[in-house]
């Protein structure tokens, strides 16, 4: 299909290169061609604001401590990864994946809802639910930290144990290593807290109720060593597979459609993809078709429509935006939507490149793929190397899953439950818990939140699983005396 554009802009009239400050490891183009390149010599901001300038100073733990075979991993990979040599009787603050079996059957709702007269009795005793700014958070480790502290110390002295907390970043190490740092730098100063290594995996599965059949989830994995080779570059890969997904995806409607001069840059900006941590977001290849939708049909659309009517379509556009929920969910439908029609030559032929990208199934072999996407039987086998079936497994925001697995007026959750149940049976024992307290839902204003409350009953009762949780910000609640 061929398309004439009043201001065309031939493709060589522009370069897709590292955009500073930051870099976006995407394309230089040669000859008309896009030949992806994900490597940079410059320094991350993060890694310059943890470069080791000298020696850090070694604090001992000032109390007797049983030293573990966990510990001693942390040691020598904090040793490795971050080049700060600590004992492992500094590590006694880091909650042991046995330690934490133990706790995770004491847990119920409850313990993870941060309502004042929950921390006054002491039923509230974790957050093991928080994000930074490492992956999609907004605050940084040493804020975040500092607060747990303080929650820690308020904590003890009502109640003479110590706080729980997890670091729960999606496909992304370094804030929990760091966070671990920390914490083992100087035990005494946060002995009243508990850190959990955790970490926020994605998986691509089949959805039934999807519009594509197949959709992209989170799992929530405590009881990890994020130090460990098999992890990082578990991790390091699908940020790398996102990165080339959206440059290959690009290049491939460029080719299509050159006139409409589809740009890497623009589509990054767009999205503010700027820094490696930016591509935790799963299911990035629905933002992709989106740009390159919305960007045809504006192209389109200024050949024949007047500038007036262009403008109200795109305010209506606008406000559509706040109806969308942009978390755990995104990309369940278009984050746009697009003026474009459905049966329109443009529209098809971007779909058609859309599900290459897309979770799908392969119609020669029905198999399950994802091009830029880890598959579930490819987490479960990289945490239990990790973690040697020590580890546990808890479906993040499962509530979602409903939507991929239930028509919406289903009175009953028996699909989702029959899902989880086979995600059990493939888990190597590991997934026994779901996330019944969860940060998301109090953020999501379309959500129904007594729906939620009957998923979650309907699991209780339906399933076996222990229940763990995070009270975003709410955490934080500074009791007065």
């Amino acid at each position: 299909m061929s398309i004439k554009i009043h201001q065309n802009i031939p493709v060589n009239t522009y370069k897709i290169q590292e955009h500073k400050p930051s870099s976006y490891y995407f394309v230089e183009q040669k000859n008309d061609t896009f030949t992806p390149s994900f490597t940079s010599t410059k320094k991350s901001f993060f890694s310059k604001l943890f470069e080791t300038k000298a020696p850090t100073p070694t604090k001992h733990i000032s109390r007797d401590v049983k030293v573990t075979q966990y510990a001693k991993d942390l040691s020598v990979g904090l040793k490795e990864k971050l080049e700060v040599d600590l004992p492992p009787e500094n590590f006694a603050n880091i909650l042991t994946p046995d330690e934490f079996n133990k706790l995770l059957k004491t847990f119920n709702e409850n313990s993870f809802n941060s309502k004042p007269e929950n921390i006054m009795s002491g039923v509230y005793v974790a957050d093991l639910d928080y994000v930074t700014n490492f992956s999609t958070g907004k605050e940084n480790i040493f804020d975040i930290l500092a607060r747990v502290k303080e929650l820690g110390d308020t904590y003890y002295a009502l109640h003479k144990r110590p706080f729980i907390f997890a670091i729960t970043d999606r496909d992304s190490l370094e804030g929990i290593q760091h966070v671990i740092k920390m914490v083992a730098e100087d035990p005494d100063t946060y002995e009243n807290i508990k850190i959990l290594p955790a970490v926020k995996l994605s998986f691509a599965h089949e959805a039934p109720t999807s519009k594509i059949g197949f959709e992209n989830s989170e799992m929530l994995v405590y009881g990890i060593n994020p130090f460990d080779d098999n992890l990082i570059n578990f991790v390091d890969k699908v940020i790398a597979n996102r990165k080339e997904m959206v440059v290959t995806f690009i290049k491939k409607v460029h080719e299509l459609y050159p006139e409409f001069s589809y740009n890497v840059i623009e589509f990054a900006e767009q999205n503010r993809l700027k820094y490696s941590r930016d591509y935790s977001i799963s299911n990035l290849y629905w933002r992709a078709r989106e740009y390159a939708e919305t960007k045809g049909d504006t192209a389109i659309r200024s050949t024949s429509i007047p500038p007036q009517k262009i403008l109200e379509e795109a305010s209506s556009i606008i406000d559509e935006l706040d109806e969308i929920y942009t978390g755990s969910n995104q990309g369940s439908k278009p984050i746009y939507g697009t003026l474009l029609d459905e049966k329109s030559d443009v529209n098809q032929s971007i779909k058609d490149v859309f599900y290459q990208f897309s979770t799908h199934k392969e119609k020669e072999t029905g198999k399950i793929v994802s091009t830029a996407e880890n598959l579930i039987e490819e987490m479960i086998d990289c945490v239990d190397k990790n973690s040697g079936g020590k580890a546990v497994m808890a479906l993040s925001a499962p509530f979602y899953l409903s939507h991929y697995f239930e028509k919406s007026n289903s009175k009953e959750f028996n699909n989702v439950v029959k899902f989880i149940k086979k995600l059990q049976k493939g888990s190597k024992g590991m997934l026994c818990a779901f996330e019944s307290v969860v940060p998301s839902y109090n953020i999501d204003k379309g959500l129904d939140k007594n729906r939620v409350e009957e998923f979650n009953n309907f699991i209780r009762r339906s399933t076996d699983l222990y229940e763990v949780g995070g009270s975003f910000a709410d955490a934080f609640y500074r009791p007065k005396f």
